[in-house]
């Protein structure tokens, strides 16, 4: 009777055990049960589960909604949630960045908001780097023109940016060196694609919208765009650039989406994308900044903060960043930024120009409390510039390494390229690493 018992215990153990596991997979899944709203009663939303947790997390919000997502929004205090799917009873999503601490719930069915009075949800912010397309150090096999994201190969992220996508935002990479390519990365299929053979591309800009990109090749001249109403298919505008040096992530947006800018060794370029045209703004000539600067090297990044309504050229040969920005009287000026001390010197930090030492500043990215954020290279870390002050963000200073993890625990190989998506995540892309990384910081 005793091992009866004893036999009967275990095999329950094991149904629950099974059952628990069956719910996580469930969960991780995003089942799709059916259809369940009863639209003879009120919308209503009575729950959420779990009632505490951290970015990208899971939730399940209980209730009576439109099964159709699209007529759903989800907002945790004014942050936005990813809603993944919804069977009418249940609502499925990921947990957007927001204010530490409880934040209030609001479903909103077609602009009429809901909230739960017992529904409370309290958020942890965290701060990691992580892998999310290739893997560490993996130099194993060879180039494929599509796989799932751990799969993919890759010989070292030149550039890249964060573009709009079906229920978050997914990527589009240069692939640099002597086989570059073009890359969609799609985070909703878990897919990474090739987008089309034109080749050796040097630089990557997307839009205000985040639904076209505008491409350059690496030795300048052409412009292409792209669009992803046209599934990211790359389409020469017809115009030609005249440009010095390597146009490696010289390329940028600022507040106009018809107009594109464009760095070149001999100044800064507007480029009007509608009636294809062009003129150069700034004759480096002109502006004592660029004395003594190598402004034909071949890494040069370039980026526009809104925030400052002014745009940010990296020379990494020089270690330095320019700043450029109109004046009240609508002059373009030009200063010496942050850095450009001498690149055998060790890391420092502190006054962005008395105490900076920012060996080899390549790619770029501002956030929205105008925070710069800056890839060095020979560094093998990643800085943020605010007002006077350069702080360590992420990586080993002078130590190379490939380690994730906690950020300032982390260990990069010569980052590049760095780009910032809507929930202000940011991604980065390396020489040696063989991996774009994922960087949230809160």
């Amino acid at each position: 009777m005793k091992t009866k018992k004893l036999n009967f215990l275990f095999l329950f153990a094991c149904f629950l055990l099974s059952s628990c596991n069956n719910a996580d997979e469930e969960i991780k899944k995003w089942p799709d049960k059916g259809d369940y709203y009863d639209s003879s009663k009120e919308v209503a939303f009575s729950s959420i589960t779990p009632d505490w947790g951290r970015i990208n997390d899971n939730f399940i919000i209980k209730g009576n909604f439109p099964s159709d997502t699209s007529k759903i929004k989800v907002f945790f205090g004014d942050k936005k949630a990813v809603l993944v799917s919804c069977d009418g009873r249940e609502l499925y999503g990921l947990i957007p960045k927001q204010k530490p601490g409880f934040n209030k719930i609001t479903v909103e069915v077609d602009g009429q908001p809901y909230e739960s009075e017992s529904a409370k949800f309290k958020y942890y912010q965290t701060q990691s780097v992580k892998s999310v397309v290739g893997k560490l150090n993996d130099w194993s096999g060879s180039w494929k023109d599509q796989s799932l994201l751990d799969e993919t190969k890759i010989e070292y992220s030149s550039n890249l940016v964060a573009v709009g996508g079906k229920k978050q935002d997914n990527l589009i990479f240069v692939v640099g060196g002597w086989n570059d390519r073009t890359y969609f990365v799609s985070f909703d299929d878990n897919m990474v694609m090739r987008l089309i053979n034109v080749g050796y591309m040097g630089s990557i800009a997307v839009d205000n919208s985040r639904n076209k990109i505008a491409l350059m090749p690496r030795n300048g001249g052409a412009i292409y765009t792209a669009t992803r109403e046209d599934g990211w298919t790359l389409n020469s505008i017809g115009l030609s650039v005249p440009f010095q040096g390597d146009s490696q992530g010289a390329l940028t947006y600022a507040e106009d989406n018809n107009l594109l800018y464009c760095m070149s060794g001999d100044g800064l370029y507007e480029i009007n994308i509608s009636d294809k045209s062009y003129k150069k703004v700034i004759n480096k000539g002109d502006f004592p900044a660029f004395n003594g600067l190598n402004t034909g090297q071949w890494r040069h990044y370039l980026t526009y903060s809104k925030f400052d309504k002014c745009f940010f050229a990296s020379y990494p040969d020089d270690n330095g960043i320019l700043k450029l920005w109109k004046d009240s009287d609508n002059k373009w000026q030009v200063e010496r930024y942050a850095g450009f001390k001498p690149g055998w010197m060790a890391s420092a930090f502190g006054d962005r120009l008395n105490d900076a030492v920012l060996k080899q500043p390549c790619g770029m990215a501002v956030n929205s409390y105008g925070e710069l954020y800056v890839c060095l290279r020979n560094a093998h870390c990643i800085v943020k510039i605010k007002g006077r002050l350069v702080t360590l963000v992420a990586g080993t200073p002078d130590r190379s390494g490939k380690v994730n993890g906690f950020p300032t625990d982390c260990f990069f190989d010569c980052p590049l390229a760095i780009a910032i998506d809507s929930e202000e995540n940011f991604f980065i892309g390396e020489e040696n690493s063989r991996a774009i990384r994922k960087m949230t910081i809160e």
